[in-house]
């Protein structure tokens, strides 16, 4: 019985320890989206990510960490405000950089975070 339980010690620490090395501290820790909260005064402006509607202000949605991204808020009467979405590098991914140079958190996004992850945007009276 004792060889037995041995047996599964051992193959439970294997595979947690395979599963260190061959994926990315940040992918596992951090995770490859990131919620961000988008608010505007007045309230109730349209929101899109890459051009794709997420919602109207006051809104929060996970993201993908993997690709670049801008931000669009506009209501009718303001004038429309388009930026970008700024990144920083998560310092967690540098746990990874021991065992898989941190590729795994470079391709599926997680060695970035987007910093700040709450935008707030006073929408100007449009003057047309």
């Amino acid at each position: 019985m004792e060889s037995k339980f041995k047996r599964v010690i051992f193959a439970i620490g294997f595979t947690a320890t395979a599963l260190v090395f061959l994926t990315g501290s940040a992918t596992i820790i951090s995770g490859t989206n990131q919620p961000l909260t988008f608010q505007s005064e007045p309230e109730g402006a349209q929101v899109f990510v890459d051009g794709m509607m997420i919602g109207v202000t006051p809104v929060t949605v996970n993201v993908p960490k993997n690709k670049r991204s801008t931000y669009t808020i506009q209501k009718d009467g303001y004038e429309t405000v388009t930026r970008d979405i700024t990144k920083a590098y998560d310092p967690v991914a540098i746990l990874s950089i021991f065992w898989d140079l941190s590729t795994t958190d470079l391709i599926s996004g997680a060695a970035f975070e987007y910093e700040p992850n709450s935008y707030f945007v006073t929408l100007s009276p449009d003057q047309n």
